[in-house]
């Protein structure tokens, strides 16, 4: 789970929001068999709720994302930028997960799921895992998330048109 936390990355500027957040009141708790950690529900939440700025808010200041398939993309900033881009209109559906203290305060959890997308129609559940990497201040030190498909899986997806 190891990244430079030196590296800014670059991304191209994000696109205004399609959709904002959904109200504090309107949204639903996420609950993860085997995780009661806040800061992990919290960001399970804000994500299925549009709120980018509230789950980026949970990283540490050099804290890391590293979606499937790219290298990391570390700091708030570039984290909030990737997930405008990238992110609305996902629901994150968590199943289970394990958790698992570390040295020097560190905490590792585990998450496995499902997410629907807008591109492949919300009626496909992509498998996922999230690996958490929480530092001693419960903030996102790192999150990997891990597509659980196989490569069969993945040809037989046909991305839909988004009105």
């Amino acid at each position: 789970m190891g990244f430079d936390s030196n590296f800014s990355g670059s991304r191209p500027k994000f696109r205004e929001p399609i959709a904002v957040p959904t109200t504090i009141a309107a949204r639903t708790q996420a609950s993860i068999k085997g995780v009661t950690n806040t800061t992990v529900l919290s960001y399970i939440n804000n994500m299925n709720a549009n709120d980018f700025e509230a789950a980026v808010n949970l990283f540490a200041p050099n804290g890391a994302l590293q979606p499937p398939f790219q290298k990391p993309i570390v700091g708030r900033e570039a984290i909030l930028a990737y997930m405008r881009e990238e992110c609305q209109g996902l629901k994150l559906m968590p199943e289970r997960g394990t958790i698992e203290s570390m040295e020097e305060g560190y905490t590792s959890i585990k998450v496995t799921g499902k997410v629907q997308t807008p591109w492949f129609g919300f009626s496909v559940g992509m498998n996922i895992a999230w690996r958490f990497l929480l530092d001693s201040e419960g903030k996102i030190f790192f999150v990997a998330v891990d597509l659980l498909a196989s490569p069969k899986e993945l040809l037989n997806l046909v991305r839909q048109k988004v009105n």
